[in-house]
């Protein structure tokens, strides 16, 4: 069984941090990473996979409008995993009312998180 997991962002050291650690916890995991827009309207399979994570520190797109498209324009129903900044009530309401499953904040324990994305979407694995 194959996970599929989609990383949006431009940032290289989010998804190389991330990328290793889920291949050697599993070698049938599938990433993508998408770091545009247009990145993510090519992926016309976006609900085979099981979740995709959002890096709120991209540098050449806002993280809300890879949100807004993936939900609003995808219609992409799929957990959201948004790792945060920004820490207060507002903008944690904001980032659920757009449709995020769970916001993670930084820093966090990148070995901890990739071993939660595997063990609660594994159970949703496509062949």
């Amino acid at each position: 069984m194959k996970t599929k997991i989609a990383i949006v962002t431009d940032v290289s050291l989010f998804y190389n941090i991330f990328i290793p650690l889920l291949k050697k916890q599993n070698e049938n995991v599938i990433v993508d990473v998408c770091g545009t827009i247009d990145e993510i309207d090519r992926k016309n399979n976006f609900e085979s996979y099981n979740l995709i994570l959002i890096d709120s520190g991209m540098t050449n797109m806002q993280c809300f409008e890879a949100i807004q498209h993936i939900r609003i324009l995808k219609h992409i129903t799929i957990p959201i995993w948004f790792f945060a900044e920004i820490q207060t009530e507002e903008y944690t309401l904001k980032c659920m009312a757009m449709g995020v499953s769970r916001i993670i904040y930084k820093p966090y324990d990148p070995i901890i998180i990739s071993k939660e994305m595997l063990s609660k979407h594994l159970i949703y694995s496509f062949d």
